[in-house]
C-alpha cells in the first residue's frame, strides 16, 4: 500500500506520495496474470495481482515469448540491443577466448566492443563496463 509523507514548510499539511520501488516479476507470475485477464479482463487481473493494468496489457502482448522463457526468470527486464551484429560478433570473440583458456574482465570486453564498433563503422557507440557484465554469464 502506498504511504503518504508529510511535507511542507513550518508544519504545513502538504502531503505527497512516497516514491514506489519498481519490481521485476517472474515469467510464471506474468503468465498467471495473463490467464486471469483472459477469464476476467485486464482491470480485474490488475486488481487481483496488485499491478498496473498497463502491465497486464504489455504482458499479454509478450505471452508467446513468456511461454518459452524459463518460469523463474524475471524476463524482458532490459532493453533490446541496438547493434545485434556487434553483440553477435563480440559473443563469438568471448567464446573463442574462453575456449582458448584465456581470462578477461568486463573492461577487456568493453574495450574490444569499442574496437569492433569502430571496425564496423558504428558511430556514437556508448556502452560501459556494466553493460559488458551481461557477456560474462
Amino acid at each position: 500500500m502506498k504511504e503518504l509523507l508529510k511535507g511542507g514548510v513550518n508544519g504545513e499539511s502538504d502531503f505527497k506520495m512516497a516514491p514506489q520501488r519498481r519490481l521485476a516479476y517472474e515469467a510464471n507470475f506474468k503468465l498467471k496474470a495473463i490467464n486471469h485477464a483472459k477469464e476476467h479482463g485486464n482491470r480485474d487481473a490488475a486488481r487481483e495481482f496488485n499491478i498496473n493494468e498497463s502491465m497486464v496489457r504489455k504482458w499479454r502482448q509478450q505471452e508467446d515469448d513468456l511461454h518459452l522463457a524459463k518460469k523463474t526468470k524475471k524476463s524482458f527486464c532490459r532493453n533490446k540491443a541496438r547493434w545485434l551484429k556487434l553483440e553477435d560478433r563480440l559473443d563469438r570473440w568471448i567464446l573463442e577466448q574462453r575456449a582458448a583458456g584465456r581470462s578477461f574482465s568486463t573492461v577487456t570486453i568493453w574495450i574490444k566492443a569499442k574496437v569492433m564498433a569502430n571496425e564496423m563503422g558504428i558511430n556514437y557507440f556508448k556502452a560501459g563496463p556494466s553493460r559488458c557484465f551481461c557477456f560474462m554469464k
